[in-house]
């Protein structure tokens, strides 16, 4: 319902500015939501199953007293809360990317191979790979380039590219990726690794 048109529903009436809060109807039961266009989510406040107008116990009254106990809008623990999901889908987005790409770039030693994910044709995030070597040695690069709003730290990205690399490496953090500059927002780690003989 709200998927479709986020801002949408009927504004509702109470101690807040007018289309702060819009109802949602869910058959007899009334649900409100608010939308929020700078973080582009739309938040489901609260749900009743009971809605007689004039009421006491009418849904769009427990909303209003919800209000006016500062119950109803988001907080910053909700902000907080939602940020640290969008965060760790990212983290595990970049980990399942970095597998393959890590996986296509041992596959063809010195070929940049990268993929770049786009929200409504926007390009969000891109991976970058480059391993140059044998089954002996090898030395490799991944980059990550992030939107201006960026969602992930250095410090998860180095978490995630050593997670990535063999275990007797240590992702260094590197101001070229291979022989080329940076791309803005681009994040650059490098490393190497050696076969140990026997």
């Amino acid at each position: 319902m709200r998927e479709a048109d986020p801002a949408g529903g009927e504004p509702t009436s109470g101690p807040y500015k007018r289309g702060l809060i819009r109802s949602l109807h869910v058959g007899s039961a009334r649900a409100v939501t608010t939308w929020d266009a700078d973080e582009d989510v739309c938040w489901l406040l609260a749900y009743d199953e009971y809605h007689r107008n004039s009421e006491p116990n009418d849904a769009y009254a427990v909303f209003n007293r919800l209000f006016e106990a500062d119950r109803l809008l988001p907080t910053g623990e909700d902000y907080d809360a939602i940020l640290l999901d969008i965060s760790e889908d990212w983290i595990e987005r970049f980990f399942e990317a970095g597998i393959r790409l890590l996986e296509r770039a041992r596959a063809h030693p010195g070929s940049d191979e990268f993929e770049t994910w786009e929200d409504g044709g926007r390009e969000v995030i891109c991976v970058d790979m480059v391993v140059d070597g044998d089954d002996s040695a090898e030395e490799g690069w991944v980059g990550i380039t992030l939107p201006d709003n960026e969602m992930l730290t250095n410090e998860q990205v180095y978490e995630v590219v050593a997670g990535l690399i063999p275990e007797d490496a240590t992702p260094l953090y590197c101001k070229r990726f291979r022989d080329r500059e940076l791309r803005r927002g681009e994040i650059v780690y490098r490393w190497e690794s050696y076969e140990v003989a026997e």
